[in-house]
Order: C-alpha cells, then sequence, then structure tokens
C-alpha cells in the first residue's frame, strides 16, 4: 500500500489505483476549475524560465471577490498545462511535487471519523470505476476492525448474495425502521419520468448527460424491457455490479451516527441514484443489444461526476426526497 494511504481504511477493491493520465477519455483536466492552494501558489511564483512565465501567465490570483488562485482555463475548458498527448506538462517539467493540492488528491475523497479516517475513489473518475466493476467478491474495508454499527449492519445486509437485491434493500429499510423513533417508509417513487424531469432542471456540465435525462423523462422502457436486461446482467455474471454501486454511494455518502432522518434520506438516495443508473442501463441495452462494462463505467462516471461533485445538486435532491416524505 502506498506511504500516502497508509493507516487510512480504504476499500479492498481500490488498491492500487493509479492514474492512467494520457489514456483516459474523460480528463479530470478538463472541464473542472482548477484551485491552487496557498503554499503551492506560493512556489509556483518561484519558478523561472518558459514554465515561470507561462505559470504567471495563466494563473488568475487571489482576490476579494476570487478568494483562492486558480487556472485559467484555455480553449475547450482545458488547463493550460495539459498538452496535446493529454499529459501534464508541470509534471514533465517540474516533477509531481508541483501540482497543486486538487490535482495530487483527485479523485480522493476523505471522511473524518472519531477514531479513524475514511478514504475513497470518485467515481467520476472512470479508472475508480472500472476498479470498481471489475471487483466481483463483496468489498471489504481494509484497516477498519469489525464492528457493530448501523453502517455495518447495512452493508451486511447489502452483500447477503443469498437474496435479490431488492430484497436486501427491504431489508436495510426494515433494519432502518427497527431503530427509527418512527417507521421509516421508503418514498421515492418508481415513476423514472419524475426524475427525469426533476434531475433535467439542475445544473449540469455535460450535453451527453441531458441526453441521458431525457430517456428517464420519456420513460422509454416497459416491465418486458427491464426484466430482459435483468437476465442479460445475470446472464453475463455481472448483476454485483449494481451491488458495489450501492455499497460505493453508502460508503461516500453515510456519516458516522448519524441520526434516524439522516440515514434514511442517505439510503434513499443511494438506492434512487443506484435504480437510475440501472434503469439507463436497461435503455443501452435495449439500443443495441448489449451493455458492456465500459458502458457501465461512463454511466456511473456521468452520474457521479454531474450530481456527487455538485454539492448544490445533492442538497436539491435530498431536499426533493425529505419533501416527498412529508407528503406521503
Amino acid at each position: 500500500m502506498d506511504n500516502e494511504v497508509q493507516g487510512i481504511v480504504m476499500p479492498d477493491y481500490s488498491i492500487g489505483f493509479q492514474c492512467i493520465a494520457g489514456k483516459c477519455r474523460h480528463s479530470c483536466c478538463v472541464g473542472w476549475e482548477i484551485d491552487i492552494d496557498d503554499d503551492t501558489y506560493e512556489m509556483y511564483k518561484t519558478v523561472t524560465g518558459p514554465t515561470g512565465e507561462k505559470l504567471q501567465s495563466c494563473i488568475c490570483p487571489p482576490s476579494e471577490d476570487e478568494p483562492q488562485a486558480h487556472f485559467v482555463m484555455a480553449e475547450n475548458e482545458r488547463c493550460p498545462f495539459l498538452n496535446s498527448d493529454n499529459l501534464c506538462e508541470l509534471i514533465l517539467g517540474l516533477g509531481e511535487d508541483s501540482l497543486s493540492e486538487i490535482c495530487t488528491e483527485h479523485p480522493r475523497f476523505y471522511k473524518d471519523f472519531s477514531d479513524h479516517m475514511e478514504m475513497g475513489y470518485g467515481l467520476c473518475c472512470e479508472e475508480a470505476a472500472r476498479m470498481l466493476f471489475s471487483h466481483r467478491d463483496p468489498i471489504r474495508l481494509i484497516g477498519l476492525p469489525e464492528t457493530d454499527d448501523l453502517r455495518s449492519k447495512i452493508f451486511s445486509l447489502l452483500q447477503d448474495r443469498t437474496k435479490s437485491l431488492d430484497a436486501r434493500i427491504n431489508g436495510i429499510f426494515s433494519l432502518l425502521s427497527a431503530s427509527a423513533v418512527s417507521p421509516v417508509i421508503p418514498s421515492v417513487p418508481s415513476d423514472f419520468s419524475h426524475w427525469g424531469a426533476f434531475l433535467g432542471g439542475l445544473e449540469q456540465l455535460d450535453p451527453a448527460w441531458g441526453i441521458e435525462l431525457n430517456k428517464l423523462k420519456d420513460s422509454v422502457l416497459f416491465g418486458e424491457d427491464l426484466d430482459a436486461f435483468e437476465k442479460y446482467m445475470e446472464k453475463e455474471d455481472r448483476t454485483f455490479e449494481y451491488e458495489n454501486i450501492l455499497w460505493y454511494l453508502i460508503y461516500r455518502h453515510l456519516g458516522e451516527d448519524p441520526l434516524d432522518d439522516e440515514a434514511a434520506l442517505c439510503i434513499e438516495f443511494s438506492v434512487l441514484s443506484m435504480k437510475l443508473i440501472r434503469y439507463l442501463g436497461a435503455c443501452k441495452y435495449k439500443e443495441t443489444g448489449a451493455f458492456s462494462v465500459e458502458d457501465q463505467v461512463e454511466l456511473s462516471r456521468m452520474f457521479s461526476s454531474e450530481i456527487e461533485y455538485s454539492d448544490e445538486n445533492i442538497d436539491l435532491i435530498y431536499d426533493h426526497i425529505f419533501d416527498l416524505q412529508e407528503s406521503n
């Protein structure tokens, strides 16, 4: 295990993660604002020669309106130091230590617990998604002793492969109801057109995501289409992919000792997200007669980029789920 993650709890499937750099189809150096932490900004001021000149011309310095320095993106929203081979000129010229913190850490996310820290890799990164969908065994956390807390119980129910995934999800909601003051009733409608319309009104980065949301909004599938897709995934021995998606979402979004309402909202968000991704997979299968792992990677990457990496979108979805609960 790399020194940078020693002593940090992480999922076993993500050990050995490496950025694929120029081979990535969706570089994190394109389309995202790239902030520069204070220490790196001060270091960049000392760089001389052509690289130093380019740094000075491509950095927007801190200001009252924008207190964090950041790169001025080039044409097509590319980082100015991303070359034609999709490789970083700063790494090539100055080494990896020259990168800003956001570049070094992406796509990692961290969660602080009372007695440990956890780390994972966001699915906005196609390689992180690829690793998730290549892991067929139940996911385990490396470095975390067995516990009997709510999240561990949820993971145990989720990974009981003697039952269907929908039965496991019902078991999780039953667990939440048993531990809550009032019953926890799933309030997320199975009306995909409802969610296609709602998500279509949120901030979007990629027009391709809008195309996928229109499939939800139009509700293009019937029950037999969903059944055919389920049988296809079973034949391909890939139904575990949806268990893994749900595991990842709960791992990332469920905090330590959540209140009953918070846990229910998180689980509903996670289940909803998995079902939306599964529905879009079924759409792809109906369109083409196939659904590859790379198709799964791309759908999950888009979802994560558009939803998980927008705090505003996450908050709006949580608020909408809460409103649906209140109206039931």
